[in-house]
């Protein structure tokens, strides 16, 4: 790692897409830490200097959001180029992130392509004037694209790095299920829906449209605690997960 590698803080509490960005960043000149939470996150952005910070919205505890607005109040970390993870955000939610100075948005779940393009350009763009970064507009636009395989739509046609991804989710579906089914028992929504969140993007990564569909529709039965509906969407997930671990 050079001396002059820039220093990047990624906040996101789901294991899956945190190792997908750094498995995606691994070969560029950089130095990726990760958080998987905004109070873990804060005291790194007061002690240290980063180059940039990645941060998903919807984390457990403090939000996104949240970590974002203290750091602009902050002194030392107040001007930290940001970028923000997001599976869909409102016209008043884009507004806040322009306030909050966020250069970029990225949708979950990202493609190899759109990340690194994304990382690069904010870090010579930050280079280039590092006490003014400003909002993209057109950055803040989220694109969705439409292509026949995951592989190239997600990983940019590297089948290597699919699979190795796809087996490391995999080893981490077994926990997923637990989990979902003891969550699901304590109806505990918030949690549910987290979890839901996470397998949404995953699925959709690993070319598994309709279970990524029905991960979404668990997300919004979990917000509306509607258990009828939670029960039925978890149930399909739960087989389908368990072909994939069956499989494997």
């Amino acid at each position: 790692m050079s001396a002059a590698a820039a220093a990047v803080l990624l906040v996101e509490d789901d294991p899956s897409i945190a190792r997908f960005v750094s498995m995606v960043l691994e070969e560029l000149p950089l130095e990726l830490t990760v958080c998987t939470s905004a109070e873990q996150a804060e005291p790194l952005l007061r002690e240290r200097s980063f180059a940039l910070l990645i941060t998903d919205l919807m984390l457990p505890g403090m939000s996104g959001v949240e970590l974002l607005q203290r750091l602009r109040e902050s002194g030392s970390a107040a001007g930290c180029p940001a970028v923000v993870f997001s599976a869909g955000i409102d016209e008043a939610m884009a507004q806040r992130l322009q306030q909050l100075q966020v250069l970029r948005t990225l949708r979950k779940p990202v493609s190899v392509a759109q990340l690194l393009e994304c990382v690069e350009s904010v870090l010579a763009e930050s280079a280039a004037a590092p006490d003014a970064p400003q909002p993209d507009p057109a950055g803040m636009a989220q694109a969705d694209e439409l292509q026949p395989s995951a592989v190239d739509v997600f990983f940019g046609g590297d089948a290597a790095l699919f699979d190795s991804y796809r087996s490391a989710c995999i080893a981490q579906m077994p926990s997923d299920l637990a989990l979902g089914q003891s969550l699901l028992e304590r109806r505990d929504a918030a949690a549910l829906r987290r979890l839901a969140h996470s397998l949404k993007s995953v699925l959709r990564m690993l070319g598994l449209a309709p279970a990524a569909d029905r991960a979404q529709e668990l997300e919004q039965a979990c917000l509306q605690q509607d258990w009828t509906q939670a029960q039925d969407h978890w149930a399909f997930l739960q087989a389908r997960i368990g072909e994939l671990v069956a499989q494997a």
